[in-house]
């Protein structure tokens, strides 16, 4: 990284710029930091090829299409402004080293890491190929290593490029010694170019040479279009699948797909790189921690403005307190709150001996309205005294796969939306509209264009279903249209109008990270079911226990697969002494029988996929002892939700299901936003800051956001355990029942509490988790059962969940003082 210059400016957006990673005609490519610490590469157009509007155009379309690029080893664009005097996009930034300068510096890969290699950057392009797109440039350069795999950066932005500045006669867009011969020719090109680039790319890190050697630029285009390509020195067990590559008519090469296919590796039984390469990943990581630190996050200042703070006392349809304490009365939280410890620890963790591998101006006039009829939602009008209305979409699955947490969604957003409506001091008067998209993509796209119509409609909450919050992305990033989401937590759906209002699916594991290294288990069994839940839920985890001196067993046990019984035979095999399971409810059942079946006693830890009543029937008896990391709050395990189910149940007759309380907290989160601002007409431009600079405690636990793009900063990991057949909360991260900062360790036995990850009394909480210093961890119990088996693992009984039927597990002490503990 090159420091700053003069005309290199200081903030981007919300991000905060730190130094230059590189430079390039169209523009510089800066590293940046939102104020929540994630460190991103922002491109940066120069201004000059702004103004020509063809450029924005192709540039905003590209940009749209390289969003929709969903691949592990492809690095996301997270955010971007398409309408900015010098447009920008920020992808998220890996700190390993480029291929280039790790074979320039340590010499050629072995052959299994250049196998495993070629199948990870095939899966790559793959992904790109479906979106439409055509990479263009693929290099050495443009493959970042990191520990898990490598990352194919500047997908789908090149073709924008080229397109504006690029297409002058006799002009070669691409590198040349790793471009196809249609490139050197300027002929059109497709997705064969790219396989054909991918294919010089494997020789170079084969061999630490080009196949098409050095020199002249024309003099290696000239052997690119009409000479053999030079494979002497390329290990014979690469030869066939590199040589077809580099066949010189398009027709004549593999897809992405076959490549994936023909160099699939087994990378359980250690690291993919050679040693000096993962050393150099670890420095480069330590090196971005020390960085200049992460600036403090300033909420604004307002009242209270969320549901239920009515008029007779109760926290539902009580009295406006002012307080915005109690289940119930969400509001703006008017103090200073610094960044959630959750991604900082996270990130140290990880690093501590490896690494992290349209706009629109459409106004919502506060337009009076007596009419106590309530179109699209429950308006709670009495047509006594007019009030400025205000509008916000649902956007659920109410007739498709998720069709009761959808209706569980609009029953707690009606509710929400009639208390605020009941109140005599509120200011404006809410309407819901509420749009079912089955979870089916092009509904999800309709929807979004009913919702940008309404010109009172200011914000979103959605989608149920994961395919439709994708489609649907693009299309409120057009409308620039807010979106909240209580339920989507896919680290890829980032951008300039989304909020996710809950941990990400890689951060909710950080609980399983320090539960795992609080008991010392050495030995674990990561699985995921190849989908791209699995891998986020896995990815980071594996690279952050490794690090810390674990063994992982990375296993992938692909979603459907039908002798579940021989796969846990193999896992058990290997004697882990925790089993993590990645994967969605319906296999996590099957699983959990065979894991039974196999005799496998350690512990048994599922994510937010398994928290599903699915999941219990499924498995059975089997799925006792179990432990379950959620973003969910269990209305009916959850005691500080228990109030808001008694509501929810008391006008619906129904128990309310799962995501529902923190749909309630989505209607009184933007509400109290609205009635913040204080402003006569509200845009959707207003509103979308004021989300992200908010503070809300909710019914659930405390949202709070990252200014600059939008993720989730604040608290909401539970944690439960199976017992008699229904998920028991245990738990809550970071700050033990969701208030701002940690509370003393409640007494044990006590509802509600001994659960969670928290500082106990007696002194700050560490800055890592004790089990990342070396040696014995202060404040951590002693090996149940004495020391590992051979091998380091192998099945344990752990006594402290050997009650009420539960299967054994962790035992509960309690914390001593001054130490970070985690109480399961």
């Amino acid at each position: 990284m090159e420091p700053l210059r003069s005309t290199d400016p200081a903030r981007i957006a919300g991000y905060r710029v730190l130094g230059r990673l590189g430079a390039g005609g169209m523009g510089v490519v800066l590293l940046g930091r939102s104020p929540g610490g994630a460190l991103v590469a922002i491109k940066l157009i120069r201004a000059e090829y702004a103004d020509d509007s063809g450029f924005r155009a192709r540039f905003r379309r590209e940009v749209a299409i390289a969003r929709q690029v969903r691949n592990r080893w492809a690095v996301p664009v997270v955010d971007a402004d398409t309408e900015a005097p010098a447009p920008w996009l920020a992808t998220e930034f890996v700190p390993g080293p480029a291929l280039s300068e790790a074979v320039g510096s340590g010499g050629p890969l072995p052959e299994r890491g250049v196998r495993a290699l070629g199948s990870m950057l095939a899966e790559a392009l793959e992904a790109v190929h479906t979106a439409g797109l055509v990479h263009r440039d693929v290099k050495p350069g443009n493959v970042l290593l990191g520990l898990d795999g490598p990352r194919l950066i500047d997908f789908g932005i090149a073709r924008a490029l080229d397109d504006t500045v690029l297409t002058a006669t006799d002009v070669i867009v691409g590198s040349p010694g790793f471009l196809s011969p249609e490139q050197a020719q300027g002929r059109r090109i497709g997705p064969a170019s790219d396989v054909f680039s991918l294919g010089c790319v494997l020789v170079y890190a084969a061999t630490g040479g080009r196949p098409f050697g050095t020199g002249p630029v024309e003099a290696m285009l000239f052997r690119t279009v009409h000479d053999t390509a030079d494979l002497s020195a390329l290990p014979p067990g690469l030869l066939p699948v590199v040589e077809a590559c580099l066949a010189k008519e398009p027709e004549d090469r593999p897809t992405a797909a076959d490549i994936r296919q023909a160099f699939a590796e087994d990378l359980s039984g250690g690291s993919w790189l050679p040693g000096p390469v993962t050393h150099l990943i670890a420095e480069r990581s330590a090196r971005m921690l020390a960085l200049p630190d992460i600036d403090a996050t300033s909420l604004d200042a307002g009242g209270d403005g969320g549901p239920g703070s009515g008029a007779d006392g109760s926290p539902f349809g009580g009295p406006d307190t002012g307080t915005g304490t109690g289940a119930g009365s969400g509001g703006r939280d008017t103090t200073a709150v610094s960044p959630s410890p959750g991604r900082r620890r996270f990130l140290a963790y990880v690093a501590g001996g490896a690494a992290l591998a349209a706009t629109g101006g459409t106004a919502a006039w506060l337009v009076s309205s007596g009419d106590d009829k309530d179109p699209g939602g429950e308006g709670g009008g009495n047509g006594k005294t007019a009030r400025p209305e205000l509008h916000i979409g649902l956007q659920a699955d109410l007739s498709g796969p998720s069709a009761a947490v959808g209706k569980g969604q609009d029953r707690a957003a009606r509710l929400a939306v009639a208390e605020h409506n009941a109140r005599g001091d509120a200011p404006f008067t809410l309407r819901l509209t509420t749009v079912d998209d089955g979870g089916d993509e092009e509904r999800a796209r309709a929807a979004v264009r009913r919702f940008a119509e309404d010109p009172l409609l200011v914000a979103a909450i959605g989608a149920t279903g994961t395919d439709a919050a994708r489609e649907a992305l693009v299309a409120y990033d057009e409308a620039a249209l807010p979106l909240l989401s209580v339920v989507d937590g896919d680290i890829r759906h980032l951008n300039r109008i989304f909020l996710c209002a809950r941990p990400r699916n890689d951060m909710q594991m950080l609980p399983v990270a320090e539960f795992l290294g609080a008991y010392e288990i050495d030995k674990v069994a990561l699985v995921d079911d190849g989908t791209e839940y699995g891998r986020q839920t896995t990815r980071f985890l594996d690279a952050g226990l490794r690090g810390n001196g674990r063994t992982v067993l990375a296993e992938t046990v692909r979603e459907g697969t039908r002798d579940l019984d021989a796969e846990a035979e193999r896992i058990a095999a290997k004697q882990p002494g925790a089993v993590v399971y990645g994967g969605g409810w319906r296999d996590a059942g099957r699983f959990a029988k065979s894991l039974t079946r196999a005799g496998f006693l350690g512990p048994k830890i599922g994510t937010q996929a398994v928290h599903d009543p699915r999941f219990l029937a499924e498995a059975g008896e089997d799925a006792a002892g179990w432990l379950v990391v959620s973003t969910a709050a269990d209305p009916a395990s959850v005691p500080a939700v228990h109030p808001f189910a008694a509501a929810y149940r008391k006008r619906f007759d129904h128990a309310p299901p799962l995501f529902a309380a923190e749909a309630y907290d989505a209607v009184g989160l933007i509400a109290s936003c609205a009635q913040g601002l204080g402003r006569e007409k509200l845009t959707r431009q207003d509103l979308l800051p004021a989300l992200r600079t908010t503070s809300y405690k909710g019914v659930s636990k405390s949202y709070a956001f990252e200014s600059a793009n939008g993720m989730y900063t604040g608290t909401g990991v539970f944690i439960y355990r199976v017992e008699r057949g229904r998920f028991r909360y245990i738990g809550m991260d970071g700050r033990g029942g969701g208030g701002r900062g940690p509370p003393p360790p409640p007494p044990r036995g006590r509802a509600g509490g001994g659960g969670g990850c928290e500082a106990a009394p007696g002194g700050p909480p560490p800055a890592r988790p004790p089990h990342v210093s070396p040696g014995a961890p202060r404040g951590v119990p002693p090996r149940p059962g004495g020391t590992h088996p051979p091998g380091g693992g192998g099945p344990r009984r752990y006594p402290g969940l050997a009650r009420r039927g539960a299967r054994p597990g962790p035992p509960v002490h309690p914390p001593r003082q001054g130490s970070l503990s985690c109480r399961w």
